[in-house]
């Protein structure tokens, strides 16, 4: 079951892209013969490419739905562990033998300050592999090896590699949490755009943590050109990260997972 969920996910993060829709809008008045359908298709993929490109409606909506940021400071004492999701990892270098980081490595980099900051005592990086394919290389082990290069002890470091999405994230962490016999509250790290879910999975889990957003999307608005008005590829892809985060919830739910 959990296998097939797996599979739908990546089919539904294709048809949740705003570049599919435009995609087969296009097709659509490319192949049809009938004229008011052909107009009517460009008309839409025009302005789904206007409103979805533009910046300053993905500010706003990507505020409202982003987990606040939290100050180091604000964190109190020195907890037991921090729990990194996974998502830093873009591919793997295979002919250097090393991760290359992808716009989520800010929650590798943060995680390490949390550690160097005396925050944490513990770091568990909670992520297998997100692969269809490519299922033999797991981001928590390599992650892991990371770490211990740069000079983090062996046993500071807990890795959990069998988890493929966010629910799996909280239910394998909470079996090494017990394994481990660490004491809650954990500070969870991970993305803005994905604190909520993750909150949601590891309640249900039972596990007591303290949101650590990082990575945000949103920032403060800035009124120069390109954050108001010009259009941009990025913006669009990053409303594919949203969407893959609100069907996520609605998912979840139904799903039992959060």
């Amino acid at each position: 079951m959990q296998h097939l969920f797996f599979i739908a996910s990546k089919i539904f993060d294709f048809l949740l892209s705003p570049l599919s829709w435009i995609i087969l809008l296009l097709l659509i008045a490319l192949f049809t013969k009938n004229k008011h359908r052909k107009r009517r298709c460009y008309r839409w993929a025009v302005i789904t490419l206007i409103f979805f490109s533009n910046p300053l409606v993905l500010h706003f909506a990507m505020h409202s739905w982003e987990t606040p940021a939290v100050r180091t400071s604000d964190l109190q004492g020195t907890y037991d562990a921090g729990i990194m999701m996974g998502g830093a990892i873009r591919y793997i270098n295979g002919d250097m033998d090393r991760p290359v980081f992808g716009s989520g490595a800010d929650r590798y980099m943060q995680t390490m300050e949390l550690y160097y900051a005396h925050k944490i005592r513990h770091i568990i990086i909670t992520s297998g592999s997100g692969s269809l394919y490519m299922t033999k290389l797991k981001e928590a082990d390599l992650l892991a090896a990371q770490l211990k290069r740069t000079g983090i002890p062996d046993s500071v470091v807990l890795a959990e590699s069998n988890s493929r999405n966010t629910y799996e994230n909280a239910l394998y962490t909470a079996a090494l949490i017990k394994e481990k016999k660490l004491k809650p509250p954990f500070v969870l790290v991970t993305s803005a755009l994905h604190m909520r879910r993750s909150l949601m999975c590891f309640e249900k889990q039972n596990i007591s943590v303290i949101p650590f957003p990082v990575d945000q999307h949103s920032g403060k608005l800035m009124f120069t050109p390109d954050k108001l008005f010009i259009p941009s590829i990025e913006v669009m892809l990053d409303w594919d990260l949203l969407f893959h985060e609100w069907v996520g919830v609605i998912v979840y739910k139904a799903m039992g997972y959060a």
